[in-house]
């Protein structure tokens, strides 16, 4: 690769003793480099597929590798020339483009957004473009809503498919900026407001205006799945016994993803941040601020990245996920250091993967790893034996209101297990009232060692969050069997089924079991779907319900009249 800006080291390195074949390597090869390469040793096999990594600081590469295969079949490697699917890392480009049809004085970003989308419902009234941009608009996320209504994106859809989704829907997930919640809704409508303010597709905004201009000959958007894409890498997901292709027809993303790229060429996309030509330094100022709320908080996302910081160094950052492929992106400006990990399988741990190897060239200006040490002590902590009899206080269920979240805990024999509606996970205690979630790195803590503690707190890499105790109230068949029948949501045009089978409620769609819903008390049912808050006419008979489910809040469905 040649820029004005980039400089590039090339190289090839041997084929190891393990059989994989000769890789293409951008960068000197030292004692850093070797330590990268650890941090990847679990995908440098050639019957795996893998990743492959930028390490970027002031305009030049420092290395770029691949790790184990783009295409299992073809027995074709990652390198730093593969072109993956980076998800909603995407978003920073949907941003950019927004942010120049804004500069030429063609849009501003405190606009309605009916202005441009008139059909939009009337909630959507006082919604700005901002609040598109750092997802505090409450309108509802459209791959959650789709996913109710049982379509799957790994079949064919486009942008008639979102539009109608999103403008069909009745209310939002909470009052206009009251609040922060991720939603790709917000993302498509802006690819569509490109289109509709400039009169291109998206994809040809910025090919004309982002990438062209920077040199990024091997990065597109994409409208079409069908489309030939030289060099791209076939996404996967673990099965037993080997890899299951993981693909999808939709060509619905729009502006909340479908950027295809590599990590050579991304280096032309960050060294944009540290001396933009696309925008100039006011587009970059503008991309770093972050949402404010109605109440003055203040929210890490910006417009399509993440500000915070990581071990006491400020980063800039995003994720992206789509069919099998799993991105991270994240920038420590004032150390001028870029690390991304594009990857092609769906349990790579891309963000995790990018830390590390950041850590691997800032380790010493980095705080103590407080979050690391506290995961490697809980994933090493040894078991303590409790009894039955002691875990019983532990049963029960746990509610954050705020989240819309349930949790249930039961005893199975002499076993504390967590889940509702689905599949259990055995919670191993670690003594104090603390418990590790199987084998990885969520810890439960529930406050008190009485015969009822009130709390639970479950903590991650990510934060911690708080849960109530609520009553659970068993159901008896006659009580269960009341919110048997069907429901409707003109919304997602779909009719949920429930039938009462052995204490729990099953979805059911064309005649099969897609769910299982558990009760937790009277008129409070929770599922691997989410949770679902019953709701009761006049005299008492159950009329509709409320779905709690992720990026969907109150969706409510109705109850049809019996068929007789």
């Amino acid at each position: 690769m040649t820029t004005r800006s980039v400089v590039l080291s090339v190289a090839l390195l041997a084929a190891s003793a393990a059989g994989l074949p000769a890789q293409h390597v951008i960068g000197t090869r030292d004692s850093l480099t070797a330590r990268v390469d650890q941090v990847f040793r679990a995908f440098d096999r050639v019957d795996s597929p893998g990743c492959s990594v930028g390490v970027y600081r002031d305009g030049r590469i420092l290395y770029a590798r691949g790790y184990g295969m783009a295409n299992l079949e073809l027995g074709v490697p990652n390198t730093p020339r593969t072109v993956f699917d980076i998800g909603s890392v995407s978003k920073e480009f949907t941003a950019t483009a927004v942010l120049l049809l804004a500069q030429e004085g063609r849009l501003s970003l405190s606009e309605d957004v009916r202005k441009y989308f008139p059909e939009m419902p009337p909630y959507a009234g006082g919604v700005t473009i901002r609040n598109l941009l750092n997802h505090t608009s409450g309108v509802r996320d459209y791959f959650t809503l789709m996913g109710i209504a049982g379509h799957s994106t790994a079949g064919l859809g486009d942008s008639l498919d979102f539009l109608r989704v999103i403008t069909r829907s009745a209310e939002p997930n909470f009052p206009i900026n009251t609040r922060y919640l991720y939603s790709n809704s917000g993302y498509a409508l802006l690819g569509q407001l490109v289109y509709r303010v400039s009169g291109k597709p998206l994809p040809q905004f910025l090919q004309q205006r982002v990438l062209g201009p920077l040199g990024m000959g091997d990065s597109r958007s994409l409208g079409d799945h069908t489309e030939i894409i030289p060099n791209r890498a076939q996404s996967y997901a673990p099965r037993a016994g080997g890899y299951a292709i993981a693909a999808s027809q939709f060509d619905g993303t729009g502006g909340a993803g479908s950027m295809h790229t590599t990590v050579e060429d991304f280096a032309r996309w960050d060294h944009n941040w540290d001396a933009p030509t696309v925008g100039g330094q006011a587009l970059i100022d503008s991309l770093l601020v972050r949402g404010k709320l109605k109440n003055d908080s203040i929210i890490s996302y910006a417009l399509g990245v993440t500000v915070d910081t990581w071990r006491g160094l400020r980063t800039v950052s995003h994720g992206g996920v789509w069919a099998g492929y799993r991105a991270h992106f994240i920038r420590f400006p004032d150390q001028h250091l870029s690390v991304t990990t594009f990857c092609n399988l769906t349990t790579s741990g891309p963000d995790t993967l990018a830390l590390k190897t950041a850590t691997v060239y800032l380790a010493a200006r980095m705080a103590p790893d407080t979050i690391g040490d506290w995961d490697r002590a809980l994933t090493t902590a040894a078991s303590v034996t409790m009894t039955a009899g002691q875990l019983r206080a532990f049963e029960g269920a746990w509610r954050n209101a705020e989240q819309h979240d349930i949790r249930r805990t039961r005893l199975a024999g002499d076993t504390l297990m967590s889940g509702a509606g689905g599949a259990l996970t055995r919670l191993v205690p670690l003594g104090g009232g603390r418990f590790r979630v199987g084998r990885t790195n969520t810890e439960w803590s529930f406050d008190g060692r009485g015969e009822a503690p009130g709390r639970l707190s479950i903590r991650t890499r990510s934060g911690t969050t708080r849960f109530e105790r609520i009553a659970v109230s068993p159901l008896t068949a006659a009580q269960l069997a009341e919110y048997a029948g069907d429901y409707r949501n003109e919304e997602v045009e779909t009719t949920i089924t429930f039938a009462a089978d052995s204490g729990r409620l099953v979805n059911m769609r064309s005649g099969r079991r897609v769910g299982t819903f558990e009760p937790v008390a009277k008129d409070l049912f929770a599922g691997s779907g989410g949770v679902l808050e019953f709701m009761r006419d006049s005299k008492g008979r159950v009329s509709a319900y409320l779905l709690q489910s992720g990026r969907v809040l109150n969706l409510k469905f109705v109850r049809e009249p019996l068929r007789r």
